[in-house]
């Protein structure tokens, strides 16, 4: 709550707007159809891989740590 309520005092604009969000595209226009597919699912498969990454690496730790 307290973010939310400091987000215009501090950066000046409400969510969505002004410079820090910065020009919205349709990645088709510049990559065609095939190549915007092909950018959003490699990014999806590189975060689910960073997950479950971050998620072994975790359950690893609390395995091998003091309890």
């Amino acid at each position: 709550m307290l973010a939310g309520g400091l987000w215009v005092p501090v950066y000046g604009k409400n969510v969505g707007m002004g410079s820090l969000y910065g020009k919205g595209i349709f990645m088709p226009d510049m990559f065609g159809w095939s190549g915007a597919l092909l950018i959003s699912i490699t990014i999806l498969i590189a975060f689910y891989i960073f997950t479950r990454w971050v998620e072994a690496k975790n359950k690893k730790a609390s395995i091998g740590g003091n309890l």
